[in-house]
């Protein structure tokens, strides 16, 4: 039969050991999922790197100073992913990682924000061509309506004429 304090020091050496596995499972974790991340990152950059660089049709309508902050906002992101992937290189696998893929998914999203709000500005409305409606088109119109009036007066004879 255990005795109390067998079980309380049992509790207590299973909680250290679990503090122990629970970080040898999160870098493994890490260390499988981190190329996955370094990919989508990577990728990430390079799309929006490349609709500012080269807008064409679609974002040719944004001003070339906001494309300029998705290019900076991108070699931003680049320079960091590359110097944390350095410093990670040296690392041993034993110790805590320096490049997490959670601050990898957040570097993502706000990149992606703040490239998405600039890339949907919408393009401007083509110029209207005022409809003039001249005078004259006007004046037919009211002729037109003149000369169905002057027709009908012809085929019917004048008006308060006696004819005996």
């Amino acid at each position: 039969m255990t005795t109390m304090k067998e079980k309380i020091q049992f509790i207590e050496k299973l909680d250290e050991l679990k503090q122990t596995g629970d970080a040898v499972a999160w870098r493994f974790k890490e260390a499988g999922m981190r190329e996955d991340w370094i990919t989508a990152v990577t990728g990430t950059i390079a799309n929006y790197k490349a609709a500012a660089e080269n807008p064409g049709d679609k974002y040719g309508h944004i001003a070339a100073e906001k494309l300029g902050e998705i290019i900076t906002l991108c070699t931003d992101a680049e320079r960091w992913l590359s110097d944390l992937k350095a410093k990670q290189a040296k690392v041993p696998k034993f110790e805590r990682p320096v490049l997490i893929c959670a601050e990898m998914e957040k570097k993502n999203q706000e990149l992606a924000k703040r490239a998405d709000e600039i890339l949907k500005e919408p393009k401007p409305a083509p110029p209207k061509e005022e409809e003039k409606k001249p005078e004259a088109a006007k004046e037919p119109e009211a002729n037109g309506q003149a000369d169905a009036d002057k027709a009908n007066d012809s085929t019917s004879g004048p008006q308060n004429m006696d004819v005996d």
